[in-house]
């Protein structure tokens, strides 16, 4: 009975819900969720946004290329930056990365998140001040195992100088652009 009760209660909902849904005009929304229906109809445009899922943000060029072409791997391997060839390349978090090797690319293809910049690859110092800005691909810091890259010699010095310190506050500022790794997460509801 309550399920007959709850189908045939849907059905009337339904075309409200999809006015509430689909209307831009306030006056169409408005009378979508008067009386009882205001609640299904707002519950579902809720469902509606959490399905979006919030893609990491990554600095990459017009073809989806982060690092500005370079090798992620050789940073940590030749402790310099080397220019990657497009024909060794691996896709990590919406990411196009280019390897100088195909050594380097398995190495990467093999664990990734060891060899990714920190920070989607936007400056660390901007993102220690909550910024995003493009980097140099030849300022780059390697520290406790993970790549820090600045967008020039200057700032990369003003964060390379308290590491600790400035990735602490770096991270913290980075949480409010990386999607939460829980799907169901809420940042906004503190969850």
């Amino acid at each position: 009975m309550v399920a007959t009760f709850v189908a045939v209660f849907a059905a009337i909902a339904a075309s409200h819900i999809v006015k509430a849904e689909g209307s831009q005009d306030l006056k169409a929304l408005k009378t979508a969720i008067v009386g009882d229906h205001g609640l299904l109809a707002q519950a579902a445009t809720a469902d509606a946004k959490k399905a979006t899922v919030k893609k990491p943000k990554v600095n990459v060029d017009q073809n989806g290329v982060i690092l500005k072409g370079y090798d992620p791997v050789a940073y940590f391997k030749e402790h310099r930056p080397v220019n990657g060839d497009p024909k060794f390349s691996s896709t990590y978090r919406t990411a196009t990365y280019h390897f100088a090797s195909a050594a380097d690319k398995a190495a990467f293809d093999e664990s990734p998140a060891k060899y990714a910049p920190q920070y989607g690859g936007f400056c660390a110092h901007s993102m220690m001040r909550g910024k995003l800005k493009d980097i140099d691909p030849n300022v780059f810091y390697v520290y406790k195992g993970k790549l820090y890259v600045c967008s020039n010699a200057k700032v990369g010095k003003i964060f390379y100088s308290n590491p600790d310190v400035n990735i602490k506050k770096a991270d913290k500022n980075w949480e409010f652009y990386e999607p939460p790794s829980n799907p169901g997460f809420r940042r906004e509801f503190g969850s």
